[in-house]
């Protein structure tokens, strides 16, 4: 008798994972989607822009002296030094894959079940066009990616079987960062 009762117990299971399945991915099969692109639009910055820097890193340090906060001022010429540093870097290039399982960046994967919804930004003239996906965990930005050489539609397509569509803005520190070249 008992075999009888783990076989049908075992068939529940399978059509409850079945029907798991069915509620989470398509029911047509999809290819992967992979394309490459720098983390960021590189802009060759100049000797004028590194002295710009540096003298308004010195201003605040010296600000921050005169206020008697020592310990601030360290902290600005320390941040200002890296700020050159991370200026004076190519961009990295990075390999996104869209598949049933989520978005891999690089080697890092992140499943859709991490993912709450996902926007496309509008796309203009001279700009190239980025995804931004809302994760469910608290403590996570939101992931911002740019879409180079492949078509925007097909990528959306794709991602509006597996995400809800949501109308979100690219953070403002991505656009301060961008404004100031990086």
């Amino acid at each position: 008798m008992e075999p009888l009762l783990a076989f049908y117990t075992h068939s529940i299971y399978d059509v409850d994972m079945e029907e798991s399945d069915i509620e989470k991915q398509p029911t047509v099969q999809k290819q992967p989607i992979s394309w490459t692109a720098h983390e960021y639009q590189h802009q060759e910055k100049n000797s004028e822009w590194f002295w710009a820097l540096g003298l308004i890193g010195v201003a605040g340090a010296v600000t921050a002296l005169i206020y008697g906060n020592i310990l601030f001022s360290i902290v600005i010429l320390v941040a200002t030094f890296v700020l050159a540093l991370y200026a004076a870097r190519k961009p990295e290039e990075y390999t996104f894959t869209l598949s049933q399982r989520g978005l891999r960046i690089n080697k890092e994967l992140y499943p859709f079940q991490s993912l709450k919804s996902f926007s496309i930004e509008d796309i203009s003239e001279n700009h190239i066009p980025k995804i931004i996906f809302e994760s469910k965990k608290i403590f996570t930005l939101d992931i911002v990616i740019p879409v180079e050489g492949i078509n925007i539609e097909v990528v959306h397509d794709f991602l509006y079987d597996y995400l809800p569509e949501e109308n979100h803005e690219e953070p403002t520190i991505h656009k301060v960062m961008e404004w100031l070249g990086f």
